[in-house]
This record gives C-alpha cells, structure tokens and sequence, in this order.
C-alpha cells in the first residue's frame, strides 16, 4: 500500500495539544463532510435554521462583567511574534472590559478538523479564526450575521479587495469578517541559482527545467504532496488552474474536474515529482518544505515568508542567500489559491455583542496586527495595500509581494465560493489526487478517482 492510500480511510487525528490547555475530540480531517450532514439544519438537533445578526457593543464604564469567559480558536501563526502579540492584547483586551479571554491555538493542519468536531457537536468556542476561505460558506449557518460590522470595517478603511469578499460574503450575507490572506511566492536560493549561471524561476517550465538540474546537484526543490498540508492544497491548485482545469466550472455547480487540462497538470506533476524532488515530500506537513530550505539542502521551495522570517532568526548567513519570485506562471496565467483568514462568531456564542466589541476593537488596531506578523498577513482593505506597503515596500526583496493581490483566487474558482468548494478544499481532494498519480503514474485513474469525490461533495449540495 503506498503512503497516500491508507489517506482514503477514515482514521482518527492525536488530541491536539493547544498553547494553554489540551483539545479533546480528537476527529479525522476526511470526515468534515459527514460531521456537518449529522448536524445540518435539516438533520434532528441540527443548528438553528438562520444565525440573526445582533447590533456590535461597545461596553460600557462597567465592561461585559457578566459574560464570563470568551472563547477563541485560532492556528499557531508561523511567525510566533504574531502569537505573542495578539494574546497580550487579548488579554489586555479582557481585563479592559472586565471579560475573561481565553485563547487555544492549534497547529494549522489540525484546525479543519478541529472546527469540523466543533460544529458538530454545536459547541466549543465563541470566535473562531477560519484559515481556508471556503470555511465561511461550508459553516454559514452556524456562525452569526457580522454584516453590521464588515460594512462598518469596510467604510472606514476603503473597502474590501476583491478576494477579501470572496472570504465571508456568502449568499449576501456576510457570516465571517475578512482579515488577511496568506501570500504564495516562490523562495529561492540565489547563489545556487547564480553559480548554476540560472535566472528566477518565472513560469511552471522553468521550474522543471531548473530543478531537473539542480536535484543531480544535490539541491532538490520541494513540493509537498499530500493531505497534512495546506501548502499542498495551495500548490496544486494553482499548478490546476494555471493549466486550464479547475474543479468546478464558472456556474459554480458543475464538476469539471474530468477535463484534459487536468490532466496536463497531473503529466506534468509527475514529471515534476520524478526529475526535480525526492519523496520524502510524500510525508511533508507544512514545515517540510520550510525545513528543507532552512537545512541548505533545497534550492527552491513554494511557500509563505514565514519560511524566510524563521532562517532569519535562525540562520542569518543563510537568510542573506534567500530571494523572493512571484508564484510561477503556467499555459493559461499566473495564479494561485491561497490561504484566507477571516474572524467569524458562533452562533453558541456566550456573548455575541462582546465578541463584536471585540473584532470591531481588533480591527481599529489592525496596522499592529499586521506589523508583528513581519508582513506575513497581506491585508484585504484597500486602505492597507496602499504602496509603499509597511514592510513589504520597504525590502527590496519583498515589494514583488505588494502586488500579489493581482494573481490570487479563491477555492471555487472560476466559480464563486460555496459550501461544496469549501468541502473539497477541506477534504483535500487535489493534492491527494496528485498523490495518487505520483505514486503509480495511472493519471486516468487519479482523475476518475478526484472526480468522484468532487462529485459525491457537489451531489449533496445539489
């Protein structure tokens, strides 16, 4: 049995172990689908059948003194100074308003399934930080009306982007208030690539070309293939889309999965696989890559500058040595999917004004925020992406990712987001669809194999 199809069975995540407490319910990430049909609204004690929206608070002399504890779920950021900071004014945030703050992180592997087990048990915590921009479609009925404050958000800032729409928006409702996305670049060792007389990659042929070369070097590239990472999923849906294919056509509804686009991105990432990586990228979670680079072995990665923020931590002699490109171009253009985080409210929320007060608080800090991520969260308000950007306008090896707004769709695309893409996205279906090609070459197979699932998610929506 190869390492991908045991991924095909259920099995059960550790516990998750958080920052300040241990997260029992420990649940598959393959089994979102089937957790929100055992509590959808139509199921026997499934959730309520609309989540209203309830005006923000602004709490008074005396806070929310009788609120008691407000819970909120989060990733472990991949720049820790961002985690640091934000808890610290949480806190702060808390003792102002007289409401005890409580905040879990969790690896970001680990939180589709952690939200999944929330949702269906209708329970867990109040505010909830979706990484995957599908996330507020799949659980629009469960999360509170937060219009009042994305338009109130969105006036004082210019408005939204138009990805950042795509992140909460749904059905004309907003059921999550955008806050970043993850940019998608490539990361480069330039002075391999300049001892090897070798220019930036710019295009997805580069990049086979390249690293076909490099790896008889000892300098593979790196790509993770498989269902731990998001980084995976970003990848080759991009890889997907910039060949032609795509999931589902523009109407949102049907499953074009089964096209010959697909399969020249498949062709292509077993070539890819076989002549420029090693398989050790068959068990990569997100930090494979990362570790990769940092151990100067790898002479290119795909991935956030995260990965960057830690070897200049750890390694600055090495850090020095790493360059930034834009997300490769492929057939039919350059873009790519990326991570997108947005802030939404439960509705068994113990207090929804207080978590209003809350965000809309957060949000009038928000340059902050974006400053003790070193950049690593690109805002979706127009007033933020104002050039020179704080940060990536002042490195001259960042500026390339000022303007990454312009190559970045979300998942559904060329389709708007629904709870189907949420569902595929969540479930992982590319990236394992490209583990199976690898592993055995049978692209028809892998193919058949995506559609179905594609399909059996599209059918329930339907």
């Amino acid at each position: 049995m190869s390492p991908l199809d045991s991924r095909d069975q259920l099995s059960a995540l550790p516990p998750i172990l958080t920052r300040r407490r241990l997260l029992q319910g420990a649940i598959s990430a393959g089994v979102v689908g089937s957790l929100l049909a055992a509590c959808s609204p139509a199921a026997p004690g499934g959730a309520p059948s609309s989540a209203t929206s309830e005006p923000a608070a602004t709490a008074g002399p005396g806070g929310f003194a009788n609120v008691g504890t407000l819970k909120l779920l989060m990733s472990s950021h991949f720049v820790p100074a961002y985690d640091t900071w934000f808890d610290q004014w949480a806190s702060d945030w808390g003792a102002r308003n007289k409401v005890e703050i409580q905040v879990d992180h969790i690896l970001s592997t680990d939180l589709a399934a952690k939200n999944a087990a929330e949702v269906a048990a209708k329970g867990g915590h109040d505010i909830y930080k979706l990484t995957r921009n599908g996330e507020p479609a799949l659980y629009h009925d469960y999360m509170v009306d937060v219009g009042d404050l994305t338009k109130q958000i969105g006036e004082a800032h210019g408005g939204w982007i138009p990805f950042g729409e795509t992140l909460g928006l749904y059905q004309g409702a907003w059921h999550a208030i955008p806050e970043y996305f993850i940019d998608f670049p490539a990361l480069y060792r330039k002075d391999i690539f300049d001892a090897n007389g070798l220019q930036p990659v710019d295009t997805w042929d580069d990049l086979l070309q390249v690293g076909t070369l490099l790896k008889t070097k000892g300098n593979p590239i790196g790509i993770a293939i498989n269902q731990k990472s998001n980084d995976a999923n970003n990848t080759w849906t991009g890889v997907l889309w910039s060949h032609g294919g795509s999931v589902v056509a523009e109407d949102g509804k049907t499953v074009a999965l089964d096209s010959q686009a697909t399969r020249d991105a498949l062709n292509y990432a077993i070539e890819l696989y076989n002549k420029a990586m090693t398989n050790e990228v068959l068990s990569w979670d997100d930090t494979g890559n990362n570790l990769l680079l940092a151990g100067g072995r790898g002479s290119w990665i795909q991935n956030p500058i995260s990965a960057l923020r830690t070897i200049e931590h750890d390694t600055p002699d090495l850090a020095q040595k790493i360059f930034v490109s834009n997300t490769p171009a492929g057939p039919k253009g350059r873009m790519t999917s990326v991570g997108g985080n947005s802030w939404a409210i439960a509705s068994w929320a113990v207090s929804v004004p207080a978590a209003k007060a809350m965000l809309l608080d957060y949000y009038a800090i928000l340059p902050e925020a974006i400053k003790a991520s070193t950049g690593y969260n690109q805002p979706v308000l127009n007033e933020f992406r104002k050039k020179p950007m704080p940060i990536l306008g002042e490195d001259p090896k960042l500026t390339v990712l000022q303007d990454f707004d312009q190559v970045i769709h979300a998942t559904g695309y060329p389709g708007p987001i629904t709870a189907a893409a949420g569902e595929v996205e969540s479930n992982w279906i590319i990236p394992l669809m490209v583990g199976r090609a690898v592993n055995d070459g049978d692209v028809n197979g892998a193919v058949e194999w995506g559609t179905q699932k594609v399909q059996a998610i599209y059918d329930k929506y339907a």
